[in-house]
């Protein structure tokens, strides 16, 4: 890794793509980070998910990045215009975490589960193959997507590791 590189922060119901020397990281609790990258063009992009669905239907339109939803084809698009196509890029997707341990509501308790379920299968509707997962448990992650090679690292309760696998 250059000393260069620039590391661009992906916020709450965020969305960021990058390539090259860029560095994409996010810190997901019960929400979900899911990371698409192809290796060829060195293009990567995080998005951080809150919810599977706006359960109004009303708030979407304004915040179409955090629901998985509606962020998951935003997803798709940022990265066909930074010049990759699906079959190119495979995923990778973290947190999910029950962070609401404790709280009496099914609600909270299935926010991690919900998320999971609905970037399982938007993945496979558009045949886009899901090669690491660290997702559940009651931790929260930090990631970083390095795009010059595609490796994530990955925070969890002290511990730092890297995972190479990009296809």
């Amino acid at each position: 890794m250059s000393i260069k590189s620039k590391v661009i922060n992906v916020g709450i119901a965020d969305i960021k793509v990058g390539q090259g020397d860029v560095v994409l990281r996010t810190t997901l609790g019960s929400c979900i980070g899911i990371v698409l990258y192809d290796p060829e063009q060195k293009i990567g992009g995080i998005s951080h998910i809150m919810l599977a669905k706006d359960p109004t239907g009303k708030d979407k339109a304004k915040n179409p990045h955090k629901y998985g939803e509606s962020a998951l084809p935003e997803l798709i698009k940022m990265m066909q215009q930074a010049g990759t196509s699906i079959g190119k890029f495979s995923c990778r997707m973290f947190g999910g975490a029950s962070m609401f341990k404790g709280i009496n509501s099914n609600f909270l308790q299935n926010i991690g589960e919900q998320n999971i379920l609905i970037v399982k299968k938007f993945m496979e509707e558009h045949k886009i193959p899901v090669i690491v997962e660290d997702i559940g448990g009651n931790e929260g992650r930090t990631i970083s997507l390095y795009c010059d090679d595609g490796r994530v690292l990955l925070k969890k309760a002290g511990m730092e590791k890297y995972l190479y696998k990009v296809r």
